[in-house]
């Protein structure tokens, strides 16, 4: 089991803003503490995901494949995608998405009704899409909470994980051309950064991204079993849409399963707020600004 750090030789875990400079880093405006593990992985973790951070070590996931044999894979989910319930200190139902990242991989995006709910501009980024990296994925995903204040609801992003295990090129069915562009990316963003203090992508190990899980079910499945109709499903899309174009983002992959709403405690309906269905959107791989 890796073993990581988390006291820096004192007595007592500090808060995140006392983690010492040395493990502390800002990338693409989002601030990391940067764990190194006793056997070579690294974990890079947020200021929610320090919080929980005993949730988030892999002894509470990873490790023996924990988040297969506890977890499950979320079905519609076109990637590894897992929610895996966890220890928490104060929440009896707390749980994990771990999402193990699709950077520089093949990409195809299917666009709803042709694409007659979309403009141009959405129509041409949709054309260029690429899978986020790692570190690009949370930047976005913290810009647009920022944007969009509490009009846009998402999952908190926790940690990013890059297991010790080396895999050959064709394992991880990532292309070199994709993985530069994210090199040069990376480069950039760190360009006032002394070299040595700079993060690197090692593009022979895993990345995995996690998440905080949100309750609720995602619309298409909501539509599926009666608690909403499929006009209804279509509506809170399109609201989706809009809402996240009037911020400046978009996802290229967007669908109703991106869509989560919450059930009322009997089931029988939405949780509504007036004649409002409010929810959630659940994934960022393809998160983009326009």
């Amino acid at each position: 089991m890796e073993q990581f750090n988390t006291t820096f030789g004192k007595l007592r875990r500090p808060g995140f803003e006392q983690v010492p400079a040395p493990h502390r880093y800002q990338l693409m405006g989002v601030d990391y503490a940067r764990l190194p593990g006793k056997q070579g992985g690294e974990l890079f973790v947020t200021r929610h995901g320090w919080a929980c951070l005993d949730s988030v070590l892999p002894r509470s996931w990873f490790v023996d494949d924990r988040f297969k044999k506890v977890g499950r894979a979320l079905a519609g989910a076109t990637g590894a995608v897992y929610r895996v319930p966890v220890d928490h200190q104060a929440r009896s139902d707390f749980a994990l998405v771990v999402k193990f990242s699709r950077a520089a991989q093949d990409i195809r995006v299917t666009i709803l009704d042709q694409g007659a709910h979309l403009d141009a501009v959405e129509l041409e980024q949709i054309q260029r899409a690429a899978f986020l990296s790692p570190f690009e994925e949370f930047a976005n995903l913290v810009k647009l909470r920022t944007a969009a204040g509490s009009g846009v609801r998402t999952k908190l992003p926790l940690a990013i994980y890059s297991p010790p295990t080396r895999y050959a090129d064709w394992q991880l069915g990532r292309h070199s051309h994709l993985c530069a562009r994210m090199n040069r990316a990376l480069v950039a963003a760190q360009a006032d950064v002394s070299e040595e203090r700079r993060i690197t992508y090692d593009w022979e190990r895993l990345y995995i991204l996690l998440y905080r899980w949100i309750d609720g079910v995602d619309a298409e499945v909501a539509a599926q079993t009666g608690l909403i109709t499929k006009d209804t499903m279509v509506a809170l899309g399109q609201e989706a849409r809009e809402r996240m174009r009037a911020l400046g983002w978009m996802v290229c992959d967007h669908k109703p399963r991106h869509v989560i709403i919450r059930p009322t405690r009997g089931g029988h309906g939405p949780l509504r707020r007036g004649e409002h269905i409010p929810w959630a959107l659940i994934d960022y791989e393809l998160l983009v600004p326009i």
